[in-house]
């Protein structure tokens, strides 16, 4: 049921990404990353994760492997997590916090610290972008 999720939440995200204009490859099973995705100006390697609870959880492993990836290819790795009934949430992985063995993600800190879909693939800039760019 786990994989069924989180392989829906996959495509759900690439049909977003083809929609705007990025070449999507997904990568299905145990590997480094499950999205790549461009468009001739932005990379993105993205691991996906998608929860019915309030919190989700990343192992180091997974972040070691999205950051290796990452910067291998030359793409900006992004954490993307889908809250059911909540929406699409996305993290750059130094935005992330260890608690314990793991990396712990809530819906409040994503709620008050999550990108937007439309602020990840440069369409939309974050108020934040907005007020560092006036100063």
């Amino acid at each position: 049921m786990k994989y069924r999720r989180g392989a829906s939440a996959e495509r759900e995200l690439i049909k977003m990404l083809e929609k705007n204009g990025f070449a999507v490859v997904r990568s299905a099973g145990s590997k480094k990353v499950d999205i790549v995705a461009g468009n001739g100006k932005l990379f993105l390697c993205i691991e996906v994760k998608s929860t019915k609870n309030n919190c989700v959880y990343f192992s180091q492993e997974d972040m070691d492997k999205l950051l290796e990836f990452s910067f291998r290819f030359g793409g900006k790795p992004i954490i993307a997590v889908k809250f059911i009934n909540n929406g699409w949430y996305f993290f750059y992985p130094e935005k992330l916090t260890k608690n314990g063995k793991n990396y712990k993600l809530s819906l409040q800190k994503a709620r008050r610290a999550g990108k937007r879909f439309d602020e990840v693939i440069g369409k939309q800039k974050s108020l934040s972008e907005v007020i560092k760019g006036e100063i």
